[in-house]
């Protein structure tokens, strides 16, 4: 029977009924060879490819992996060459950069440019107390803040406080009874110290103040323009306290609710004043009282309420010669409630109270304001002390930045040393490296007008060159109490904290692996008492662990690291067993055996290269795991002594969470960088190093 020749009609795939036919099977699949034709093998399409390169190929396709792994990189790259190469010292304390906030940028960018915003901060209202030109005449607190360092300036209108402000003005002195006050306290006393002289009533005594009123009708003013019909007088008297043969005796000054006017009622004139010396001869025959002192009484009105008396002035005169008897019969005196309230708080003895005792409705205004922390301590000092020392520093040797002169002599009419202006020379050569801005003038000299001994000038100089900076320095995390970059103490850190974390994982998982290898493949009564002695060892909780081995050994990199290493190994211990029973009943393992494969060839070769990627995936994140352990136990007290690393950087910087957060921000931030990017790094490593993947595309 001859043969009949096949043509493509006979392989008419796409016409085969509906049920025959699998839409992923196409003409194009097979290629027909004729039976004439001889039939040769075809070379693979594909190339043969190591273990190595095809995880590395699967590995790549993780993108989330990729990029962690990127991440891992540039931290440990920081981690070893910006201690090496940043050259501010983080070893010893430095005062003069303490606490500068982190600059990247310029200052007025808005965003890490070295500034912080200061907001509602009390302004300095004693150059213009009414306002009228708050741009030209208030700065804030020149004793806080550095004028030269403020922008952006934005002030409030008036406002009140009952906070005491050193910066405040006017207001009213608070006085009164607790809400717990006992109901059998007649009065409350605000009360002035002794007065450093005997009072002598033959030299007349006035009082031309004494202002007070009810706190409960005023509370809610909210201004000091008082209407007198709208609100009651406070009632309050003023007494003259002594001492009489070692007992204390009080006289009645004014009684309650007599002259306690609002506005005048009481003139500044002496023709107007009360005249307290006749109303004391009134009382008494004596004359000359001693440890005299003022005080005003409030009266309880034994119903438990917190009842209070506002007093806005006090003001005492006398016409005495002695300007010491004077000055001491008028130091109570008090015109302004806000200055007394700060007097007393200086001065706790100046005027004592047994209840309430604050300011009330003090005037202030406040600024909301830019502050340039870099300017106001390392940019230009006017007028400040520059040791001698510094002087000759750079005027001398090869780089001297000045010409230093200063010759003294002896005053022949007087005696004494001073600077020969004649021989005095100051002349900067160097206006980009010298501290000072000007040369510094002969009158500006610190001498010992005795020994002739030069001890500093008064200069006006650059405080970072003085440091040693070209330039303004930046620091990119800022600095710390101590005044550490906080850029190189971080990456300090996270060196300290990334070693021990490799090296004890290291550690932990080569002793690990063995241990799990021999009690998963063994089995029986290898793994019981294997079991046990991990069951036990895992029973101790690690903080205890921890604990006992650093009160034991100390708190050093190596006693930490045994520490860590004690338990640590367990997990991975656990890991290797199960995977170990997982593999060890296998076909090929058996087939091994058979052919006469030693334990160890087993262990080594057949089963553990299958168990690898889930092996390391949970040694890889053991060292996050191994840093947030140090990290918590160093936030506990307990971490590494005199040794960086980013748990004891966020342990030493715990109370600045509030005024500095910045301090806790960048190392909270590496921590958790370093944990994020393990754990993908580690997913991304489990797959690659899986051998049942080896060939997959996907």
């Amino acid at each position: 029977m001859a043969k009949k020749k096949l043509n493509d009609n006979d392989f008419d795939l796409v016409n085969l009924p509906i049920e025959a036919q699998d839409p992923e099977i196409s003409k194009e699949d097979f290629v027909l060879q004729a039976s004439d034709n001889e039939s040769h093998e075809q070379k693979f399409q594909t190339k043969p490819t190591t273990f190595l390169k095809d995880s590395l190929r699967r590995f790549s396709k993780n993108k989330s992996s990729v990029v962690a792994a990127g991440i891992l990189g540039g931290l440990l790259l920081l981690s070893i060459f910006v201690p090496i190469f940043d050259r501010n010292d983080t070893s010893k304390p430095n005062p003069s950069i303490i606490y500068l906030e982190p600059k990247l940028f310029n200052a007025g960018t808005g965003f890490w440019d070295g500034t912080k915003e200061w907001k509602d901060i009390p302004v300095d209202t004693s150059k213009d107390p009414e306002g009228k030109d708050k741009e030209a005449n208030w700065d804030p607190n020149p004793n806080v803040f550095v004028p030269s360092a403020v922008s952006n300036k934005k002030f409030t209108e008036l406002e009140y406080t009952n906070e005491a402000s050193t910066l405040g003005n006017g207001g009213y002195v608070h006085i009164g009874y607790y809400e717990n006050i006992a109901d059998t306290t007649e009065f409350v006393v605000f009360q002035s110290a002794d007065l450093e002289t005997s009072l002598d009533i033959n030299q007349p005594l006035y009082l031309t103040s004494f202002d007070t009123y009810d706190s409960s009708k005023i509370g809610a003013l909210e201004s000091d323009n008082l209407i007198p019909e709208n609100y009651a007088l406070g009632e309050a008297a003023l007494y003259l306290n002594y001492v009489e043969s070692g007992e204390g005796k009080s006289i009645e000054l004014i009684p309650y609710k007599s002259v306690h006017n609002i506005g005048s009622a009481i003139s500044s004139l002496k023709e107007d004043a009360v005249n307290l010396s006749e109303v004391i001869k009134a009382q008494t025959t004596k004359t000359t009282f001693d440890s005299p002192s003022f005080a005003i009484r409030v009266k309880n009105k034994h119903d438990h309420q917190n009842n209070c008396v506002l007093v806005k002035s006090l003001e005492f005169m006398t016409e005495s010669s002695d300007a010491e008897y004077k000055a001491a019969v008028e130091t109570p005196s008090f015109k302004d409630a806000t200055e007394c309230i700060n007097r007393g708080e200086k001065d706790p003895g100046l005027w004592s109270s047994n209840g309430i005792k604050k300011v009330f409705k003090s005037k202030i205004y406040y600024c909301t304001f830019t502050y340039d922390v870099y300017e106001a301590k390392l940019g230009k000092k006017t007028d400040s002390s520059f040791p001698i020392s510094n002087i000759k520093k750079y005027s001398t040797g090869k780089n001297a930045t000045l010409k230093w002169r200063c010759d003294t002599k002896v005053n022949k009419d007087t005696g004494k040393y001073e600077v020969n202006k004649d021989t005095f020379l100051c002349q900067i050569i160097d206006k980009d490296k010298c501290p000072l801005a000007e040369p510094v003038k002969a009158e500006d000299v610190y001498l010992n007008e005795y020994t002739g001994t030069i001890s500093g000038v008064k200069a006006t100089y650059y405080q970072y060159r003085e440091l040693g900076y070209d330039s303004m320095p930046r620091f990119l995390f800022g600095t710390d109490k101590s005044g550490r970059d906080m850029f190189k103490y971080v990456f300090e850190g996270l060196r300290t904290s990334l070693l021990l974390g490799i090296i004890t994982a290291a550690v932990c998982f080569i002793f690990g692996l063995i241990y799990g290898a021999i009690s998963g493949y063994f089995g029986g009564t290898v793994d019981l008492v294997m079991e046990r002695f991990t069951d036990i060892l895992a029973g101790v909780p690690w903080i205890v662990v921890m604990t006992l081995v650093i009160i034991h050994l100390g708190s050093s990199f190596i006693t930490f690291a045994i520490a860590l290493c004690l338990t640590g190994w367990i997990g991975t211990a656990a890991t290797t067993r199960t995977q170990f029973y997982r593999f060890r009943g296998r076909e090929y393992v058996l087939a091994s055996r058979t052919l006469g494969a030693s334990d160890a060839r087993l262990i080594a070769k057949h089963i553990l290269t299958n168990a690898m990627g889930t092996i390391i995936t949970s040694a890889v994140l053991m060292v996050p795991s191994i840093i947030f352990s140090e990290a918590t136990i160093s936030y506990l007290g307990l971490g590494l002594k005199n040794l960086a690393s980013l748990g004891v950087i966020l342990s030493n910087n715990q109370s600045e969470l509030s005024t500095n957060a910045y301090l806790l921000l960048f190392p909270s931030v590496i921590i958790a960088l370093v944990m994020i990017s393990f754990n993908l790094f580690g997913n991304g490593l489990r797959d690659a190093v899986n051998p049942s993947l080896k060939g997959e595309d996907e």
